[in-house]
């Protein structure tokens, strides 16, 4: 996925579980990244993508059920996997 384009995270906790039963868009694509954060593991689930923060938050407002987070640039996630990763 480019870097430049914007995901929606739908959900985030410290295992893959907490991820477990959160409501999913009825379009596009949903990942599951697996992050390091201050030597903690930290699960997202993330919605999209968007070409710009302008289309993610209009997507985010169809979303009805649950609290979707906010937009976030791809390229700073890409980065922060490659890093849980090592």
């Amino acid at each position: 996925m480019p870097g430049e384009q914007y995901v929606i995270e739908l959900a985030h906790g410290a295992d893959e579980s907490a991820l477990a039963g959160v409501a999913l868009p009825d379009r596009g694509e949903v990942y599951k990244l697996h992050l390091q954060q201050n030597g903690a593991d930290l699960w997202l689930l993330v919605w999209g993508s968007f070409p710009d923060v302008t289309a993610a938050r209009a997507a985010r407002a169809e979303i009805t059920q649950g609290t979707p987070g906010w937009p976030r640039r791809v390229a700073p996630l890409q980065t922060e996997v490659r890093r849980a990763g090592d």
